[in-house]
């Protein structure tokens, strides 16, 4: 008969949320096009991420320009989050 092994566990509490530390990667911002094409796939053109929103939204206005009946977006947002555990390991 074999001894069974002692276990120890530590449970242990995290928190997620924004990363707003100095070395987090910035926010960015960007549009997609959602219109359909004829046959019906999405046209999925995307403006370049960047961290101004109003450089995304010129985009879009640029888009419709070339494509007039292209009226639907998607916003994509992209936010560094961070997991912090609370107390020593």
């Amino acid at each position: 008969m074999t001894a069974a092994a002692a276990r120890l566990f530590r449970f242990v509490q995290w928190t997620l949320r924004p990363d707003q530390d100095d070395d987090a990667s910035p926010l960015t911002y960007a549009f997609r096009c959602l219109a359909l094409r004829d046959d019906d796939t999405e046209c999925g053109a995307r403006s370049e991420p960047g961290t101004d929103p109003v450089g995304s939204q010129d985009w879009a206005f640029a888009h419709l320009r070339e494509h007039p009946e292209h009226t639907s977006y998607a916003e994509v947002i992209e936010r560094p989050w961070v997991m912090w555990r609370a107390g020593s390991a």
